[in-house]
């Protein structure tokens, strides 16, 4: 008997079961938690990869810096006036005089 002033509850007679006999609610759930740990990891790979970047540009403007050192230095041990004492002193070496001078024509532009 129902209580007083408590309405019964009906069950509906053509009431539907959920299919797959609620199957979709754990399979939403772990793909959403599938989903939740790919972002998670392409976060941290995201991370790792612009880490090396940066690691990468550092690496690439140290070299950058190494290279102006190394032309500045090169252009120091090859210019002229060094050349030309380490060519009188090491190697006693001196530029020759006009009148041993011989000038060849019929080769190259002058020719």
């Amino acid at each position: 008997m129902a209580a007083a002033g408590k309405p019964k509850k009906k069950q509906c007679e053509n009431a539907e079961v959920a299919p797959f006999g609620g199957f979709w609610v754990p399979l939403l759930f772990v793909l959403v938690l599938v989903s939740a740990l790919a972002l998670i990891q392409s976060s941290h790979k995201s991370r790792k990869l612009f880490s090396e970047l940066q690691d990468l540009r550092r690496d690439a403007m140290q070299l950058d810096e190494e290279w102006g050192r190394l032309l500045l230095e090169q252009s120091t041990w090859a210019s002229p006036d060094r050349v030309q004492s380490l060519a009188e002193d090491k190697l006693k070496m001196k530029a020759p005089d006009m009148r041993e001078v011989k000038m060849v024509r019929g080769y190259g532009k002058a020719g």
